[in-house]
């Protein structure tokens, strides 16, 4: 591999949108490719680290340590760790993730890496980077973990963001082992007033309770989306969310608190719409970046948050990272630039870096400036610098396909997806212009160098686009097209010389030219166009000469084309000098083709079987792709694996290798060697890169290289000419003429950047709409006018003078006769009346299979909906309805039982025989078997129907023998198959009275008949009953369709017409033979047609008067004549008389025969009455089956619940064990390290005491006064200093987070210190200095071993603390594992007791049941109760009757003394009242003082007087009175007036209301009946409250009159006392 050299990256360009981060502290990183590109803040260069795997993945640095870690892209990745700027490789961490890592990160204090992986296993991994050891991992524990981030000040402390969560893992240790213990922080949830439910209204919707019982679920608010964190100065997060809050997360309560509430009315206007992309603590406060161009600077006051300062950026940026010194803020775009912030020199945002971001379609090199143009899928042309600047740039802002450059001059041709080819001019490099474009395609241009996208090999087509090696043709070719060929120089204004046909579709296409002026060789792999895969075994060459020539349409006459055929298909081929080289994916080897030497002289439409010279095989993975040099002496083969393989020709042995892009993102899209073969450019497919790579050519291979410098000075002739004619072209804002034609003008911008998309398809000319080929096409037509002009003038005048002599025999014709005109007229018509026929045969031929098609449909449809809803049905739907009342009774439809029901019930019942025979439920088969009569004869009217009709059904399970599910399943089975029965036994008495309703019907129709004939008789004109089926009866007539229900004409086939008509023949031939019957003419004229002698209808009888009385007056009769005329008389009144007695029997059996016609109907409405009483019943019992069966379902479902849970708690409680079982085992081990460190730490304890000890036997040979003072100096120990930690300021929370140099330990500032006393200065005096020395060394000793002390000292209570918490952690899984057995126990307790209490049906008639009503407040729902016989119950109310008998005649017996007691009592008490009434009379009369008036009423002597004054008096009132009266009668009829006019007021309104009073007074039932519906146990609840709250009122108001009585006797007691003491008699006065 050292035949040439080897390959060394030059430069890389490209930005993959993902983190930037610092290396230290004027270094940042980003990964680029395959590499990782390093960027200098003060000197702006940058350096290119190639990944030693596939790819880069995730990428972290450690600015503090000069530490940077990166994950491949591959699959089973590794960790590679490593020192800036040495570039040194610490470590290698290979885990076991088997896809990719999503985020790294690594910690300061500790060589500690995390990783997160991706799916499956989604682990969360501590690494000793140092060690390159996987320290603990935790499974599921990053599932949606995409940044991790290390407390800066604490390393044991770790943040994990995930997509919707946030969680600090703690890292606990105890020796050698680690643990991550994971603390989940709760979000705040996003207040959001429409998530408040609404009340539930009352509605008429079905689905009302549904309704009810959503509105009433509570709803789940969402909580905040964390999108960015940051550590803080006191180890607390702060976390900003996309919804604009901005959060603080204290670790030590695991408490959040918002500081920033985008919600709240307070909030600051700039942050209500703010989205925290990226935070960082710069400039004492914090900094936030989101979706808008603008930057913040936040502070804290309290709990306040202010605004310091705000940045306008230029566009916005996704991330923010502080350098580790703190003095530089990096900002990162997703589009490709990088800017920075020294807030110490300047307040301004300065930009860095700007590479733009997206994937490179290709770039190609020009020889003549050195530089490189490349294409971005986005539509942005780049010019790059030889050291990798970027010297200019312009947005196409259309869809690009490929690029080339042209040798010979400085302009690159550009393809698009609109089929044009632009052409941009980078003479001047900082002004690129478009000065042409060419409209070939209405498809897209899709490559312009040979090119195959190798991470989409099945999805992307094959098209070229190229220059030759002396750049006079330009080659190109879209999607299935055929290949254009352009002259390439700027002179001849880039005019297309034609297309080439290729009797296939091309795969491949290359160039090669030997030396200037000759011929170029053209070679191209085509395939079939049928074929989809991209392989061809075909290979055509052809020669274009300088000058090409073409047909007028544009093909170009090629005089010597080659064909030839391969043996193995290829996939790529390129041509050298001489030879071809291929790729066969099947064979997977790289193929050299060595043209004959008597090829090109042989006839071009020969055939030629070329087969391979030299095959090596190829062994990446994957389809190549072979690009050659333009020496052609290096081939180039690349593929999706990313790497770039050159071989030498001349051997096709390997050479050198470069990964240069990653596989997992594509791997290589073009490849692009220099002039020279110096360098090689290639592009990924999906890693946005773009790489340079120069040859290193070895000394044996520089001769070779030194010859290529031949055909860049032959170039250079060419460049001298064509170069000025491109730069006098005008930028491109019309179209410029091709071939020297004028052409319409079209409108270009004249911006920086050129809207190709706004020309292309907002303003499009009526000449840009054609391609090159449709204006040839164009303008071979307007050549053809030009020159066949004459010829078509003469043809014009001809065809006008045919014209006019036409126009003169039309004319001359209008006056000629029509028959003259008139050919055979009968064959016109006939001719005619075919076409008719046959069209209208056609016609009737469609219209007829339509509606033939129509009816096939619906008679189909008719089958389908008869087999599935009548033939299946066994018992068919039919009802019976009454002859008198709307009375209708159905009977029960069945279908056919399957046969796995049938099946089902015959395992049932030998199960259940089998079990009876078996005598497995002994004791309960006699509640199963038959009941004995009495027990029948009882059940009648106690047990009920259900009870009745399961008696015929001895397999039932007793209700309380089911205590398994199996035997819950059977009998649903069996009561399935009694409710069939029971069905079953209805539809026969059903069928039985349907029967005899059709006897009913033709009994009725029959008397009908008779009752016609006397109607007829007696010449009544009535309609009569007559009872018919309805559809419901007789269902089965709706099959059928009478003739009368067809409105449309009946449409018969030619055979049925004919069979119409043989009917009808014969019909009139029999009734032809009937018309001459002599023997039945003869009956009808004896015996009017009948055999017998028929009744004399009495009814038609007539006497008619004998002549005479007609003729002549009574007068003139004769004796005889009135003898005839009495006799007639007599006749008459006799005939009238029998007709009166006909008439009247004939009327009475007419209503004889009504009566028996309705008196069997209503018979009938009985039997269909009782038979509707019998359904009840029926369905009464079907329900209470049914009912049982919903129970055993229930019983069922619910079983198996339990068992499903109880599968749950098991996988639950197994997955605790083997959790238990690990953690035991942990537990063991730590236990054992902390035994073994404490061994440890005793012996290091007894080691520090033995030197104590040996001291004074260590300076056994001093005297004693120095081995005191030596003694006293090994236990002086120097002071140090101890930094006191820094103050923290409450009031900021956003304090800048200053790492300083990590302090040294306690032992070596002991020893720094120890220095100075152990100077010879300190010496004892008389101590000689090797005893000083060797003192020295021995406190050495002492005090490295008390420091060993202290730190195990730490460490074990470390460990203790560590073993404690798992201790505290096992015990809570013993605890939970217990729980688990609790609950799994009380489950399957549940579970029995469930199987053994099933629900058991007990019907029991009406007063049967009663309930204790002690406490009516109490609920029901859960009560148990006790059914007693009502024997005991009613023995029992008789006891309790004569006891409450006797107890009443007592209370009676004692009432009526008391009352007689009370009664004497009270007559007492009257008489003691009297007597005291008395005395009080008796001293009022002694007492009693007379008025004045009284004295003169007394001593007046005429009282008559005074009694008539008074009269007087009072007639004067009642005057007045009286008049008073009358005015107010008279104010009160006005008031009775004005009141009758609002009673019609108020009786007009309450008629309204009265109308309405309908309609509310149903609403109000409905609602009612809804009320009492839905509100029955709690009006019930309500009704036993209020009832106990009114007896306990009623108890308490009586015990309230009771005391208020003895209350009142006291008081009347204490009144009567007083009464005696304050007012006494006189008699006692007079007396005392």
């Amino acid at each position: 591999m050292s035949e040439v050299g080897t390959l060394e990256i030059s430069w890389i360009q490209g930005f993959t949108r993902d983190n930037v981060e610092f290396v230290d502290n004027h270094t940042v990183c980003y990964a680029c490719g395959s590499h990782i590109c390093f960027l200098n803040l003060e000197t702006r260069t940058r350096s290119v680290f190639q990944s030693p795997g596939s790819g880069v993945g995730a990428l972290t640095t450690n600015g503090r340590s000069g530490m940077f870690a990166f994950s491949e892209r591959e699959l089973n990745p590794s960790i590679f760790v490593y020192s800036f700027p040495e570039l040194e490789l610490k470590n290698e961490l290979k885990g076991n993730t088997p896809l990719d890592y999503t985020s790294l990160t690594l910690s300061d204090g500790e060589p500690y890496l995390v990783s997160c992986s991706s799916l499956p296993d989604y682990s969360i991994t501590l690494w000793n980077w140092e060690k390159a050891e996987l320290i603990c991992e935790q499974p599921q524990g990053g599932q949606d973990v995409i940044y991790l981030e290390f407390n800066p000040i604490n390393c044991f402390q770790l943040c994990a963001l995930g997509t919707t969560t946030l969680t600090v893992w703690n890292i606990e240790k105890c020796g050698s082992f680690h643990l991550l213990i994971p603390s989940e922080i709760e979000l705040p949830e996003i207040p959001d007033s429409s998530s408040e439910r609404s009340t539930p209204t009352s509605t008429k919707d079905p689905n009302c309770i549904s309704q009810i019982l959503a509105a009433f679920t509570e709803p789940t608010a969402a909580t905040v989306t964390p999108s960015t964190v940051c550590w803080t100065a006191t180890s607390q997060l702060c976390v900003g969310c996309a919804e604009g809050y901005l959060l603080l997360v204290d670790l030590l309560t695991l408490s959040v608190s918002v500081l920033v509430d985008p919600k709240a009315d307070d909030a600051l206007p700039e942050l209500k719409d703010f989205y925290f992309q990226s935070v960082a603590l710069f400039c004492n406060g914090l900094v936030a970046v989101g979706k808008e161009s603008v930057m913040y600077c936040l502070q804290t006051k309290g709990t306040e948050i202010s605004i310091t300062q705000t940045w306008q950026l230029e566009r916005p940026v996704t991330s923010a990272v502080v350098s580790p010194n703190n003095d530089t803020l990096l900002l990162s775009a997703n589009t490709g630039q990088i800017y920075f912030l020294d807030a110490e020199r300047s307040n301004h945002i300065k930009k860095i870096l700007n590479v733009l971001s997206g994937n490179f379609l290709k770039a190609a090199f020009h020889s003549g400036k050195n530089i490189c143009v490349s294409l971005r899928d986005s539509g942005i042309l780049q010019l790059w610098s030889s050291n990798g600047t970027c010297l200019a740039s312009l947005p196409l802002e259309t869809d690009v396909t490929n690029i080339t450059c042209c040798p010979i001059a400085h302009y690159a041709a550009v393809g698009t997806a609109s089929g044009k080819i632009l052409f941009f001019d980078f003479h001047v490099e900082k002004h690129l212009r478009l000065v042409n474009e060419i409209y070939l395609y209405h498809t897209a241009v899709d490559d312009l160098v040979q090119l195959l996208v190798l991470g989409h090999e099945n999805k992307t087509k094959i098209s070229f686009y190229s220059f030759d090696q002396e750049g006079r043709y330009l080659l190109c070719s879209g999607l299935n097209s055929h290949p254009y060929v352009l002259d390439g120089r700027p002179s001849a204004k880039f005019s297309v010389l034609g297309y080439i046909e290729v009797p296939g579709r091309i795969l491949s296409l290359s160039t090669h030219c030997a030396s200037r002026g000759e011929d170029v060789k053209v070679l191209a792999l085509f395939g079939s166009q049928d074929d989809k895969k991209d392989e061809g075994s075909w290979l055509m060459m052809f020669y274009l000469p300088f000058k090409g020539t073409g047909d007028r349409n544009g093909c170009l006459n090629i005089p010597r084309v080659f064909r030839f055929k391969v043996q193995a298909p290829l996939m790529s081929c390129v041509l050298g000098a001489g030879e071809a080289f291929g790729y066969c994916h099947r064979k997977k080897s790289l193929q050299r083709f060595q043209f004959p030497e008597d090829t090109f002289g042989l006839s071009s439409k020969k055939k030629i079987n070329l087969n391979p010279k030299n095959e090596v095989n190829y062994q990446l993975p994957g389809r190549a792709t072979l690009f050659l040099s333009p020496d052609c002496m290096l081939l180039a083969s690349v593929g999706r694996q990313g790497i770039l393989q050159l071989r030498p020709t001349s051997s096709m042995e390997l050479c050198c290798e470069l990964r240069c892009h990653s596989r997992r993102l594509g791997g290589m899209r073009s490849v692009s060697f220099s002039t020279n073969s110096h360098t090689v450019v290639t592009t990924g497919v999906d890693d946005g890169s773009l790489l340079c790579t120069n040859i290193i050519v070895e000394d044996a291979y520089i001769p070779p290289f030194q010859t290529r410098h031949i055909r860049s000075q032959s170039l250079m002739t060419s460049f001298m000419s064509e170069n000025p004619a491109l730069i006098n072209f005008p930028t491109w804002d019309q179209e410029t003429p091709d071939n020297g034609e004028k052409t319409e003008e079209t409108e270009f911008s004249r911006a920086a950047s050129i809207d190709v998309l706004e020309e292309d398809e907002l303003y499009i000319p009526p000449a840009s709409t054609s391609t090159w080929l449709e204006k040839r096409h164009e303008e071979i037509a307007k050549e053809d006018e030009i020159k066949y002009a004459e010829t078509k003038k003469g043809l014009r005048e001809t065809m006008t003078e045919l014209r006019e002599i036409v126009q003169e025999m039309l004319l001359e014709n209008e006056t000629l006769p029509v028959k003259l005109f008139n050919l055979d007229v009968e064959e016109q018509k006939r001719l005619d009346a075919m076409v008719e026929e046959e069209a209208q045969r056609v016609l009737k031929a469609q219209v007829k299979a339509e509606i033939e098609q129509d009816i096939l449909e619906k008679q189909y449809q008719r089958d389908v909906l008869k087999r599935e809803c009548w033939d299946s049905m066994l018992i068919k739907p039919r009802s019976i309805n009454a002859f008198h009342s709307k009375l209708a009774v159905q009977n029960y439809p069945l279908k056919v039982r399957t046969e796995k029901e049938l099946e089902d019930i015959r395992r049932v019942q030998n199960m259940r025989t089998i079990e009876k025979a078996a005598g497995i439920l002994i004791g309960l088969t006699n509640s199963s078997s038959e009941p004995e009569e009495g027990q029948v004869a009882e059940g009648a009217d106690t047990v009920g129907l259900s009870a009745l009709l399961a008696q015929a059904n001895s397999y039932l399970y007793n209700q309380f023998s089911m205590q398994t599910v199996e035997q819950r399943i059977n009998q649903i089975i069996l009561l399935q198959d009694l409710i069939y029965g029971i069905k079953m036994a209805f539809n026969s008495d059903f069928e039985a009275l349907f029967k005899r309703k059709l006897k009913e019907i033709k009994l009725v129709v029959d008397m009908n008949k008779n009752i016609r004939d006397i109607m007829l008789e007696l010449n009544i004109n009535q309609t009569l009953w007559e009872p018919t089926l309805t559809d419901m009866e007789w269902p089965e007539r709706l099959f059928i369709v009478e003739d009368s229900e067809i409105k449309a004409e009946k449409y018969l086939t030619p055979e049925q017409k004919a069979e119409e008509e043989r009917l009808r023949l014969e019909r009139e031939a029999r009734l032809a033979a009937h018309k001459d019957d002599s023997r039945e003419r003869a009956l009808n004229d004896m015996m009017d047609g009948v055999l017998e002698v028929k009744k004399v209808d009495i009814l038609k009888v007539e006497i008619f008067p004998p002549e005479f009385s007609l003729t002549k007056p009574p007068i003139q009769w004769n004796e005889d004549e009135k003898k005839a005329f009495k006799e007639y008389e007599k006749n008459l009144k006799d005939l009238i008389e029998e007709k009166e007695k006909y008439k009247r029997g004939l009327e009475f059996e007419m209503k004889k025969l009504q009566e028996i016609s309705k008196e069997s109907t209503e018979k009938f409405d009985e039997s269909l009455t009782k038979l509707f009483e019998k359904k009840l019943k029926f369905t009464a019992a079907i329900y209470q089956e049914e009912l049982k069966i919903s129970y055993l379902a229930e019983s069922v479902h619910a079983v198996e619940a339990m068992s499903h849970q109880e599968y749950e708690l098991k996988l639950q409680l197994e997955q605790l064990l083997a959790q238990k079982v690990n953690t035991e085992k942990d537990l063991g081990g730590y236990k054992d390290t902390v035994e073994q460190f404490q061994f440890d730490y005793e012996n290091t304890v007894a080691e520090d005491k033995n030197l104590d000890k040996e001291f004074r036997k260590e300076f056994a040979d001093l005297p004693k006064f120095l081995t005191d003072q030596l003694y006293k100096q090994f236990k002086r120990r120097p002071r140090i200093q101890k930094l006191k930690s820094p103050s923290t300021d409450s009031s900021n929370v956003f304090k800048p987070l200053r790492l300083s140099t990590p302090t040294p330990d306690g032992l070596s500032q002991i020893l720094a210190a120890m220095e100075e006393m152990d100077a010879p200065e300190n010496m004892p005096k008389g101590l000689t200095l090797p005893a000083w020395e060797r003192f020295c060394v021995v406190r050495k000793t002492k005090i490295e071993f008390e420091q060993k002390i202290k730190v195990k000292v730490m460490e074990l209570a470390e460990m203790q603390a560590f073993l404690e918490r798992r201790i505290n952690e096992d015990n809570a899984a013993q605890e939970e594992i217990k729980q688990h057995f609790e609950d799994l126990r009380s489950l399957r307790n549940r579970r029995n007791q469930y199987l053994m209490n099933p629900t058991i049906q007990v019907v029991l008639p009406q007063g049967q049941v009663e309930t204790s009503t002690i406490d009516l407040a109490a609920e029901t729902t859960e009560t148990d109760f006790i059914l007693l016989n009502r024997k005991v119950v009613d023995d029992v109310k008789e006891k309790i009757r004569k006891v409450a008998e006797q107890k009443i005649s007592y209370m009676e017996a004692h009432g009526a003394v008391r009352k007689e007691i009370i009664q004497l009592e009270w007559e007492h008490r009257v008489l003691d009242k009297k007597i005291e009434d008395l005395h009080e009379k008796k001293r009022e009369i002694k007492m009693l003082r007379l008025s004045k008036e009284d004295m003169e009423c007394i001593g007046m002597k005429d009282p008559t007087a005074h009694e008539l004054e008074k009269i007087s008096k009072l007639e004067k009132s009642i005057a007045f009175m009286k008049q008073t009266h009358k005015r107010a009668i008279h104010r009160r009829m006005k008031k009775v007036k004005q009141i009758n006019k609002k009673i019609s007021m108020i009786a007009d309104s309450s008629v309204a209301i009265q109308k309405e009073l309908p309609e509310i007074q149903a609403s109000v039932a409905e609602l009612r009946h809804i009320y009492e519906a839905s509100a029955t146990e709690a009006n019930e609840t309500v009704a036993r409250e209020e009832r106990y709250q009114e007896i306990v009122e009623r108890r308490n108001l009586r015990d309230l009159a009771r005391a208020k009585s003895d209350e009142l006797d006291l008081l009347r007691k204490e009144v009567e006392r007083l009464e005696r003491r304050n007012f006494p008699s006189l008699d006692q006065l007079k007396y005392n």
